[in-house]
């Protein structure tokens, strides 16, 4: 049997409690089955900016140590990131880790190097959205020669390799499991359309408002729903006023994942036009729950009978009204398991460092 593996985990935000499941959903999913399926592997969290408190606390059995440093600005975040060193080198002191693993290539990842080169040990570095993109002023000053990088997706590790000319040592997915319970058939879903995200330039949303007004002007009025909060919800309340779409297209904002969770098994479409995703764990979560998907090919993006690429409002328009004539099933799809997910990352942990 392999002995045992402990491994700080860096990252920008974490759930403060249980509770909290609307914090990077697909990281808790994949702390939680780690820790079921591979109990040899001790995770140390280490919470950047979220929660912004002090004071390590236990999460579903595992230690997390918030930093509090609440995305404060310079030079206020120096301090934050030399106590996230401090922590990490000081319980490393006591409890030997065998790596550092930084998600984003960010602040954490910086963190991460400090700590390796005072202590010899393994840096991993996980690419995990926009911060791939040659927009990510980190990527000009982060030392990652000696770091084994890994991406959630082959499209995001070519879109660092363009950026840094280095693709990712290994591709290690978001994994979900659908519920046990059946998702409701086609008939029993009263939403025709879902957007599911953050309301920003990326994501795109005003093409979903602009693919239910296509859409009415062929004549077939659909139920849409937006779901999420961000910088353009005000100028897409502004779209869906401007385009008297009030009764028909409803922006629920943010909602705890629970709740998003249910919506998709009322709805029918997922519609999500964003331009770029790293992963975009909203695909998995809407197949898991029965939904047929329309989208750019972005982040995991597979095409199938359930997925459909597509580009201009014209083209979604058009996807739209062949699948509502001809509905695919509503039978949950896996993209990638969570015990997929787990057993890599058990792999990856068991390979670095010396096992003691």
């Amino acid at each position: 049997m392999p002995g045992k593996r402990r491994i700080a985990l860096i990252t920008p935000g974490f759930p403060g409690d249980e509770a909290d499941t609307s914090c990077i959903p697909p990281l808790q999913i994949a702390l939680r089955r780690l820790r079921r399926r591979h109990p040899d592997i001790r995770i140390t969290v280490v919470a950047l900016h979220y929660p912004d408190r002090r004071g390590s606390y236990r999460w579903h059995d595992l230690e997390v140590l918030p930093i509090g440093g609440g995305n404060r600005p310079l030079p206020l975040r120096l301090a934050a990131l030399a106590r996230a060193s401090g922590a990490i080198r000081g319980h490393h002191s006591r409890h030997p880790f065998d790596a550092v693993h930084a998600l984003w290539l960010g602040d954490t990842t910086w963190i991460g190097w400090r700590v390796a080169r005072k202590t010899g040990l393994q840096l991993i570095a996980t690419v995990m959205g926009q911060d791939a993109r040659p927009s990510n002023r980190w990527l000009r000053i982060l030392p990652l020669d000696g770091a084994l990088l890994t991406a959630v997706s082959e499209r995001a590790s070519a879109e660092v390799a363009g950026t840094i000319h280095r693709a990712a040592d290994l591709v290690i997915p978001w994994g979900l499991d659908p519920s046990r319970e059946d998702p409701p058939g086609w008939n029993d879903r009263p939403i025709d359309l879902l957007g599911v995200g953050s309301l920003t330039e990326n994501k795109d949303f005003a093409a979903l408002i602009n693919i239910a007004a296509e859409l009415e002007s062929r004549g077939r009025v659909c139920r849409t729903v937006l779901i999420g909060d961000g910088p353009r919800r005000a100028a897409l309340e502004e779209q869906v006023l401007r385009l008297g779409l009030v009764d028909r297209v409803h922006l629920e904002g943010q909602l705890p994942r629970a709740e998003v969770l249910e919506r998709m098994r009322r709805s029918r479409i997922l519609i999500h036009p964003s331009h770029y995703e790293s992963f975009g764990f909203v695909f998995s979560e809407a197949l898991a729950n029965g939904m047929t998907v329309l989208s750019r090919p972005v982040g995991a993006a597979r095409a199938s009978h359930r997925w459909r690429f597509c580009g201009s409002v014209e083209a979604y328009a058009a996807a739209v009204e062949d699948t509502l004539v001809d509905p695919p099933g509503t039978e949950a799809v896996t993209v990638f398991s969570e015990d997929e997910t787990a057993d890599a990352l058990a792999m990856l942990y068991r390979t670095v460092g010396t096992t003691r």
